[in-house]
């Protein structure tokens, strides 16, 4: 019997290109083999990837040395977007390069689909979803480049929203290589607040009345903290900033109510809810205060306003649900249906295309017809409502801006046309105080604040700040 054996060829080496596994806007992965029935070292493998098939200048995947055939993946960021591009493997084997075949791909668009929220304030974060956003990517909200704090996939990322640069609205922007992609507009949670005064004197009075007469913003009368009533009015003038002092006639007395020049009602309390009232009326003019005719109810705490030269005086402790309008023509007071709640002088109200707005201690907005006498539920308050005493509340133009309650920062403008909310930026005065007044002159808003009469402490003032809705 006799035996042989044929010993087997050793094949050509062959290194193929064999896929592409992913092409991003600025990156790929590419998987090689390098093919071969015998024992071998690459002393360097990869790619090459270029803008032309000669390959004349390119930038390689360098996966360094190779025992033995097999395959490899190797991947590379840093290319253009949208841009053709031609990819080979490589391997260097006893000192020759060995190349695979050629295959083209083309870099992707980076594509942003949507972005939320659209409104907030710096430090929080936005979401902005799409495809094909690399690491490279830059977020812009206007000029202001963003934080990116995670980009997940290449499809998510979430970003920190940076400081304003002086402008509430502003393009929000993707940047990748050269391209820019705007998404939409943010819009800067805003609202500025400037002290601009403070009251006279360091003596911190409660249970005032305060009203806007000829162009002035009168504050006076209730009860000094540890001390006597206050027996006057100080008024402030916005044009000249200056605060003048005005004597009342009548008797100090706390909880009156006042409301467009008219002064009535209160109280003094001799014993513990042993009070006594003062019926007297009482109406600004431009050289003091005249004398009417004395009002034929007690009023304690009552809420005032003035609405199509009518003065109506609701609610109040001892009558929580009364309406009471007089008219300064025939000099006469009428009782009108009563309120569907209790309102006392701790809720507050806006007057806007002829219907009156009563927002309540605790946040419930109703609408008054004083002409026909109807009482709607509107709206509710959305925000901190704090210790539920106090709000403030104007209208400037079809936007009524309303909050500040007692011990609350918290301010929020209402669309009186859509009656939509929209959080504004907090006030930044001193956080436990009481608003105990507001008036709107020359376009823009003005609010008085001091601190709660249990805050502790006689050298905290009572500070007069301008509110900006719109600034940043």
């Amino acid at each position: 019997m006799f035996w042989s054996c044929t010993e087997e060829e050793n094949t050509p080496i062959i290194v193929a290109t064999e896929d592409l596994i992913y092409v991003g806007s600025e990156g790929i992965r590419a998987t090689g083999r390098i093919i071969s029935n015998q024992e071998l070292t690459a002393t360097e493998h990869g790619f090459l990837i270029a803008t032309d098939q000669n390959f004349s200048s390119p930038s390689r995947i360098l996966l360094g040395e190779k025992s033995g055939p097999g395959r490899f993946i190797g991947e590379l960021s840093g290319l253009n977007i949208e841009t053709p591009y031609f990819i080979r493997a490589f391997a260097e084997i006893n000192g020759e390069s060995i190349v695979g075949d050629i295959l083209e791909f083309q870099t992707l668009s980076p594509v942003v689909e949507s972005s939320f929220p659209t409104f907030g304030r710096p430090g929080q974060q936005v979401t902005i979803l799409g495809r094909n956003l690399p690491t490279s990517a830059k977020v812009f909200f206007g000029t202001q480049e963003a934080q990116i704090l995670k980009n997940t996939f290449e499809s998510r990322l979430i970003v920190q929203i940076p400081a304003a640069a002086g402008e509430i609205s502003v393009p929000l922007k993707v940047q990748v290589d050269e391209k820019v992609i705007e998404i939409g507009t943010f819009e800067y949670q805003s609202g500025k607040y400037t002290k601009v005064s403070e009251f006279p004197g360091s003596q911190r009075v409660y249970e005032t009345v305060s009203f806007f007469f000829d162009n002035q913003f009168l504050i006076g009368l209730g009860q000094i903290k540890n001390g006597n009533l206050y027996p006057s009015f100080q008024s402030y003038n916005p044009s000249n900033t200056a605060w003048t002092e005005i004597d009342f006639p009548g008797n100090p007395r706390n909880a009156a109510f006042a409301a467009g020049g008219f002064v009535g009602g209160g109280a003094v309390e001799v014993d513990r809810d042993v009070f006594v009232y003062d019926r007297s009326f009482w109406k600004k003019t431009a050289s003091g205060f005249e004398q009417l005719n004395d009002i034929p109810f007690n009023s304690r705490e009552s809420l005032a306003l003035e609405f199509e030269g009518k003065l109506y005086v609701i609610g109040g402790r001892e009558n929580f649900n009364q309406v009471r309008m007089y008219d300064p023509v025939s000099a006469t007071w009428t009782t009108r249906n009563p309120s569907p709640i209790p309102i006392t002088s701790e809720s507050s109200h806006f007057v806007y295309q002829g219907k009156v707005y009563v927002v309540t201690t605790g946040g419930v907005i109703y609408e008054f017809n004083p002409s026909a006498q109807t009482w709607v539920l509107k709206t509710n308050y959305p925000g901190d409502a704090g210790l539920g005493v106090s709000p403030m509340s104007v209208v400037l133009g079809d936007k009524a801006y309303i909050g500040l309650f007692r011990r609350s920062s918290e301010m929020w403008e209402l669309d009186l046309n859509t009656f939509t909310w929209k959080i504004k930026n907090n006030y930044t005065g001193f956080p436990q105080s009481i608003t105990v007044g507001s008036f709107v002159w020359n376009g823009q808003i003005y609010l008085l604040r001091g601190p709660d009469v249990s805050v502790f402490g006689d050298n905290i003032p009572f500070e007069l700040y301008r509110f900006e809705p719109e600034a940043i």
